[in-house]
């Protein structure tokens, strides 16, 4: 084969290669543009987005960190002794958390037993909800932080960013208060910026 010949072949592969990536390039670029559009078409596809990253396994996993049963036990407990000041772990007092973690586990718990579903004081994946909503709430919050200092692609693109994160995704399966603290701090973030580009 000649050195022409070779050339050729290699940059016709270089196409080849180009090709399904350029298209897959094509299809995010639509994607994002169909977010940047409106706001509700933004929200409603970071949300199915959240969805999609944090649902798998919220159900069928086992506690997977240390605290993740002691924050469920302590929820459990509350439920069970009517007491939602005094935070207890077994015998011993936890009061380390912020105590709306536990309310709002009692309470996600607490309207399972309501419309009937079995052992929910035991299934774990009840107890997660709430850090699923805070996960979510955190990728909404970041869409709406980041319009006070980006076009709205560039703020439904940092959204959709932090949503696939493997850090939030893994928090928003763990019956922990790290999901609804990363909310609560982006909710901050956001009303700090635009208080002071208010001003």
């Amino acid at each position: 084969m000649t050195r022409a010949g070779m050339t050729a072949g290699a940059g016709s592969d270089r196409t080849e290669a180009s090709g399904p990536l350029a298209g897959l390039l094509r299809a995010a670029d639509g994607l994002i543009a169909l977010g940047a559009a409106s706001h509700g078409r933004a929200c409603a596809l970071l949300l199915l987005l959240g969805l999609v990253c944090f649902l798998p396994g919220i159900a069928s996993l086992q506690p997977m960190d240390r605290d993740e049963p002691r924050f469920a036990q302590a929820s459990k407990q509350m439920l069970e002794t009517g007491d939602f000041v005094d935070i207890r772990f077994q015998a011993e007092a936890r009061h380390k958390k912020p105590v709306g973690i536990y309310w709002a586990q009692a309470a996600t718990v607490a309207a399972a037993e309501a419309l009937g579903v079995p052992d929910a004081r035991t299934t774990i994946g009840l107890y997660r909800i709430p850090s699923l909503v805070g996960a979510l709430a955190a990728v909404l919050l970041t869409y709406w932080a980041a319009l006070a200092l980006l076009p709205r692609r560039g703020a439904f693109l940092a959204a959709a960013l932090f949503g696939a994160c493997l850090m939030l995704s893994a928090e928003a399966r763990l019956a922990k208060t790290d999901a609804l603290l990363t909310a609560c701090a982006v909710a901050s973030f956001g009303a700090l910026a635009r208080s002071w580009l208010g001003r």
